[in-house]
């Protein structure tokens, strides 16, 4: 249950900060491509198995298909579809074992995005 609130909380911040970066866009130099990553890590974070998928990988060092389909409940083909988005936003990573990969998240590359995007409110002049 706490994952679905916290993902929905997720998809909340995701229309607020899309909201916010496009303001920001327009009232200061923020860069558009900040605005694209920044939304685009957060849309892919918002989905509730996704997100769930993320604190299971957070929990275990590399998990397969197969490992995650079992603990989350997901079917396996879902599975292997969110693990794709995630890989693509670049906070997972696929390392192949024989006919197998797994998936490990890349917690320095999401908590880098996340810091930046702190950086960006707390650096913002918008809203003193």
């Amino acid at each position: 249950m706490k994952n679905i609130a916290f993902s929905h909380f997720i998809c909340t911040c995701t229309q607020i900060t899309i909201a916010w970066f496009y303001h920001l866009h327009y009232n200061t130099s923020m860069k558009k491509q900040n605005i694209t990553k920044f939304s685009s890590l957060f849309k892919v974070l918002c989905e509730r198995n996704r997100l769930g998928l993320v604190f299971e990988l957070c929990k275990c060092r590399e998990a397969n298909v197969g490992e995650l389909s079992k603990c989350c409940s997901i079917d396996f083909s879902v599975v292997s579809r969110h693990l794709a988005k995630l890989k693509d936003a670049g906070i997972l990573s696929a390392n192949k074992k024989g006919k197998e990969v797994f998936y490990g998240l890349k917690k320095e590359a999401l908590v880098k995005l996340l810091r930046e995007f702190a950086d960006e409110i707390e650096s913002s002049s918008c809203c003193n």
